[in-house]
């Protein structure tokens, strides 16, 4: 090799010319790539990424779908109402097109928008539904009998990075073809045919600018304008030009035609509004028209197309007759290149410019959503959600958080306006879930998101209350140190802690002497249940806390059998779903699954299924009890809102009202709300006026009827009748009798030992009783004492 350069060095000294060619032509090389890597060198990493794929686009948060069946109870003004909430709108001609939808003669007949779903990506259908006597009697989709239908997703959250550009990315072989012969009549009528850059489109447009005396057309391609929209800044600029052009030619090199339109029409800016800018032809379809971009007519097409000259100018949202002139230009232009004939141009001319717009980016459940992205984050492992292109499938159902949402709003509204002006604002949270899946059917984190982002359900550990007090009844129910007719003694007890010493008080400062386990829980009696806890071993009823779904620090102190230590409601949630799912203790959780850009599912790093906490029998004694509490306690207050079904839960107030809570369940539902103050202070409400009011609201509303009236009842429950007073076996004698649910064992053997005053003498002593309760609390007050 050494001899060879040299035999050339030894030739090329012998012929100067040739060696002064050669040297010119190392030269201009050597220029012409140093200004090629000027010109290609920040963006040569980026080539790869020309913005047509999925990963181009926010993440979303799907709620659960709507479900029809055939047998289903349903109105047809509730189904427009979801149908409108889905953004669905009437169609007013004769057609139905994708997201309208048609009323009359007890039928529904609704155009079905191209969705998402769990499963990837569902077509337009035209789904019909026929009603009668206020049920589904007949489902069709495109003709076909079916016995379920699927409605569309809602979208209840959206992620973006930085800017919030709204992004629904196309796949150009979905698209019809008008739609892209549209984009391209507008744009680039030759993009099949040129290189990257076009001198005849170049000199086209210099030659009408020349004549009109301004900049009336640009000659820059579709992939010219690709680039600059991808790689570089607006500014105008020749050597910002030379680039651009420079950069087309390699783009062209290195990509399909294909692939640049798809890039294209999935990044050009189409307008935006609500803070929201709209990025491709998907987010301008739905946010124009409400339907996906391959459900678009030849008249909607061209509209969007006129667009992207001047989004603003040509919005048919804000100018509608100027959006009808440029959409007509592009027609025109159509017909001229012959994608379209004289009598189509003439047919689409004479169509007026209707839109149905959906609000795009709009947060619907935004508690629920910064909860879900956590959730992605702990359960799936996705760090990041913006602009990733993640699909959230969630468990929450949009009818039920609207309904949530209103409880929430005119309850507190109406607190407050009842003696409550000068406190502060009062709060609330509410969380509803399936206790058989754990799945959260709703979910409010607080009054305002737009004030207050700070969620209650998830983020608020306050005082649990009385609310705490049916885990001290399955521990000791576990451990066998009592039954529901298990007598407890109510008069004072001071219990020393430590260097500290505690007395707990009942809630109207009275003493009942003996009574049963059961009406201590009925009417929340803190005393005898402390002295339950304390027999039971208060460390116990801690780790059966923790067993059914607390996972909050528990100290072991006697207050805690009072509800003294800080719970979130969704950890409540899941200690009472234990119970309503007969032993089961549930994730609570509200995604189902989570799709990436690629249209992969994401594995999930913890399980949800259910885990026996409790056996059967220790749940159902224990719901037993709590059925007590809603129809003779201290939660009766439920019972006005007329739900069906069984119904059990327990009612909670923490010292000086600073907290009101009431966690109630049926079969199918678990519902736990919380009202307080996020500072501290003493509200004056206690649960059954301030919670269950929401609660009852709620409940009614999101629940279908449910003809069964009593809980599953496991094997091995043993029955007795007993007096209620004694909790001994009822004798004839026995006014107040019940026939009571027993762990096996359990069960009492002895006869009632009580001799029972008659009736008016009982009532006058009971009457006795509650006065001097209330005066004793009134002294208190007047004292300046601490009621507890």
């Amino acid at each position: 090799m050494i001899r060879r350069l040299a035999i050339w060095g030894r030739y090329l000294r012998a012929r100067p010319l040739l060696r002064r060619v050669l040297l010119g032509i190392f030269a201009v090389l050597a220029v012409g790539l140093g200004l090629l890597t000027w010109l290609l060198f920040p963006y040569l990493r980026t080539f790869g990424d020309i913005g047509d794929g999925p990963e181009n686009q926010p993440s979303r948060l799907y709620g659960a779908p709507e479900i029809l069946w055939t047998g289903q109870p349903m109105k047809a003004s509730r189904l427009t109402r979801t149908l409108e909430a889905l953004g669905y709108r009437e169609a007013s001609g004769d057609a139905t097109p994708a997201g309208r939808y048609r009323t009359g003669d007890g039928r529904v007949a609704v155009r079905l928008r191209r969705r998402m779903t769990s499963v990837g990506p569902a077509a337009g259908q035209t789904l019909l539904v026929r009603l009668d006597d206020g049920k589904v009697a007949d489902l069709r989709l495109d003709g076909q009998p079916v016995d379920h239908a699927e409605l569309e997703a809602p979208v209840l959250a959206t992620w973006y990075e930085g800017e919030s550009r709204e992004k629904w990315p196309v796949d150009v072989k979905d698209l019809p073809e008008h739609v892209v012969q549209a984009i391209l009549a507008a744009e680039d009528s030759s993009f099949y045919w040129h290189p990257g850059v076009s001198p005849t489109g170049i000199a086209r447009a210099a030659l009408i600018n020349l004549q009109r005396g301004e900049v009336a057309q640009g000659g820059s391609t579709l992939t010219q304008q690709l680039v600059k929209n991808v790689f570089l800044t607006h500014e105008r600029s020749f050597f910002r030009k030379i680039r651009e052009a420079v950069i087309a030619l390699a783009v062209e090199a290195q990509h399909s035609k294909r692939s640049i339109l798809q890039g294209y029409l999935n990044g050009i800016y189409l307008g935006g509004g609500h803070g929201v800018q709209y990025y491709g032809i998907g987010a301008a379809s739905r946010a124009y028209f409400g339907k996906d971009a391959t459900e678009l007519t030849l008249e909607e097409a061209a509209l969007i197309a006129g667009m992207i000259k001047a989004p603003a100018a040509y919005s048919p949202l804000a100018s509608p007759e100027k959006a009808r002139e440029r959409r007509d230009e592009v027609l025109r232009r159509m017909a001229e290149l012959e994608w379209i004939d004289a009598a189509r141009l003439e047919q689409a001319l004479a169509v007026p410019v209707e839109t149905s717009p959906l609000r795009l980016g709009v947060r619907r459940a935004p508690y629920f959503g910064d909860a879900m992205a956590t959730e992605a984050r702990e359960r799936f492992g996705v760090k990041r959600l913006g602009n990733r292109g993640h699909h959230l499938f969630a468990t929450l159902r949009l009818d039920d958080q609207e309904i949530a949402e209103e409880a929430v709003g005119e309850v507190l509204e109406g607190l407050d306006r009842r003696g409550r002006r000068d406190a502060d604002p009062l709060e609330a949270a509410l969380v509803s879930v399936d206790p058989q899946t754990g799945s959260i059917l709703a979910y409010v984190g607080g009054r305002d998101y737009g004030k207050s982002e700070f969620d209650r359900v998830s983020q608020a550990s306050r005082q649990a209350g009385s609310s705490f007090k049916p885990i001290i009844l399955v521990t000791a129910l576990e451990t066998g140190k009592a039954s529901p007719a298990t007598r407890l003694e109510d008069k004072p007890l001071t219990l020393k802690s430590g260097m500290r010493s505690w007395t707990p008080k009942n809630s109207d400062g009275a003493f009942r002497g003996r009574l049963t386990a059961r009406t201590a829980m009925e009417q929340s009696r803190n005393v005898p249940l402390v002295r339950l806890a304390m027999e039971v071993g208060i460390d116990k009823i801690a780790a059966t806390a923790k067993r059914m779904g607390v996972e909050s620090p528990l100290e072991a102190v006697p207050s805690l059998a009072l509800g003294s230590a800080g719970v979130t409601p969704r950890e409540m949630a899941a200690v009472y779903a234990t119970l309503a799912s007969g032993g089961l203790r549930p994730v609570v959780h509200g995604l189902d699954r989570v799709v990436d850009a690629e249209g992969r599912p994401v594995q999930p790093l913890k399980p949800t299924e259910p885990e026996r906490v409790l056996t059967p029998q220790v749940a159902y004694v224990t719901t037993e009890v709590l059925e007590g509490v809603v129809h003779s306690g201290t939660a009766r207050g439920v019972l006005r809102y007329g739900i069906s079904g069984p119904l059990a839960g327990k009612t909670g107030t923490t010292n000086e009202a600073r907290d009101s809570w009431f966690a109630g369940y049926r079969p199918d539902r678990v519902t736990v709300v919380w009202v307080g103050q996020d500072n501290p202070k003493a509200t004056n409400l206690s649960g059954s006026r301030a919670a269950i009011p929401i609660w009852g609201r709620f409940m009614k509303e999101a629940l279908p009827e449910l003809k069964n009236r009593d809980f599953p009842e496991p094997p091995e429950i043993e029955h007795a009748t007993i007096c209620r007073d004694s909790g001994l076996l009822a004798l004839p004698g026995c006014p107040r009798r019940l026939r009571e649910s027993f762990l096996p064992g359990q069960k009492p053997t002895e006869n009632c030992d009580l001799e029972h005053l008659p009736p008016i003498e009982q009532s006058q002593k009971d009457f006795g009783a509650r006065l001097g309760g209330w005066l004793k609390r009134k002294l208190e007050r007047i004292l300046g004492e601490e009621k507890n």
